[in-house]
């Protein structure tokens, strides 16, 4: 077993806090929304993970920029402005509608303008967040190993895109409540019009995604998955490492379980295994020129380093 950096993950002894924890992240996903100006395949609503927890990033408002965050650590929901004002609020014995309501009105006390609509996305649960007085749980140390779980998963997918040159980036998806990579190969897709609105304009381009799903009520095992968009031939019958993950079918992904990773010897290893496998199926099955794609890291040079350390120019 590798506890530490991989800690155990049942869905089942921590789903109160996870249910609790994605309606608060739902809620800054769609101040993100509301206030960063759109970018392709939805980035300019995603999250990102920092050393405490969850963040926004810096987005623009009145003139201003403002963030926003979860510390995991603190059990907190905070705003910074960059005038100065800023804003917390607990999040522990607390239910969603009496988050909603302080998180409201800091936003307004802090002149933050964001229309905000209150209906969760992507979840069976549709109840708004001024009407939810049942999800009411979040345990400190449950949203701390999920924050440590995917502090983990951030480090190997950040060393996996390094040698990728394309378009690519790691966050976190408050919908579907998952770590993810993408890689663009700068290829554009026609926008399937079977699809929804927010998955038609995530799918027009040519890309592959990896990342990590903690699970839910319905499928309770986590695990990691790779899916190529969009889906070549061949893909069930292509050759995936480790031996431990597979193609599942009705998911269109190739699928890692979060345990077969925690449980070997290198779990960051084991985990890049199956992200490299996936980027070369991109190859031989996408057709994607990964020799284009391949960006050779520079070497360090003592002289560059050494005018750095003086402030002089390079």
């Amino acid at each position: 077993m590798n506890e530490g950096n991989w800690p155990e993950l049942a869905y089942a002894d921590w789903a109160p806090t996870k249910k609790t924890l994605q309606m608060v992240l739902q809620m800054l996903g769609k101040a993100r929304l509301a206030l960063s100006p759109p970018q392709p395949e939805w980035l300019h609503a995603a999250l990102y993970l920092d050393a405490r927890g969850f963040v926004t990033g810096a987005m623009p408002s009145n003139g201003r920029l403002v963030s926003m965050g979860v510390d995991v650590f603190d059990s907190v929901l905070w705003i910074d402005v960059s005038d100065g004002q800023s804003a917390r609020m607990g999040l522990c014995g607390v239910c969603v509608a009496e988050i909603w309501a302080e998180f409201s009105a800091a936003l307004r006390e802090l002149g933050v303008e964001a229309d905000i609509w209150q209906k969760p996305q992507e979840l069976t649960d549709a109840t708004p967040f001024a009407e939810n007085t049942y999800d009411r749980t979040i345990v400190a140390e449950d949203a701390q190993r999920f924050h440590t779980v995917l502090s983990s998963v951030q480090g190997v997918l950040e060393e996996f895109r390094s040698g990728f040159f394309g378009r690519s980036s790691v966050q976190f998806w408050w919908g579907a409540f998952d770590l993810a990579v993408l890689l663009f190969n700068g290829e554009s897709q026609v926008a399937p019009d079977d699809r929804g609105y927010i998955m038609r304009y995530d799918l027009d381009a040519t890309q592959l995604n990896c990342g990590f799903w903690p699970g839910d009520d319905s499928s309770p095992e986590p695990v990691f998955y790779a899916y190529l968009y969009p889906q070549p031939p061949g893909c069930a019958l292509a050759p995936i490492d480790p031996d431990s993950a597979a193609w599942i079918e009705q998911m269109g992904e190739w699928v890692l379980p979060y345990e077969a990773v925690r449980d070997s010897t290198d779990p960051g290893a084991t985990l890049l295994r199956f992200l490299r496998c996936a980027y070369s199926l991109a190859g031989s099955l996408g057709g994607w020129d990964l020799k284009r794609h391949e960006y050779v890291l520079p070497l360090p040079s003592k002289r560059l380093t050494h005018r750095a350390d003086r402030g002089s120019d390079a």
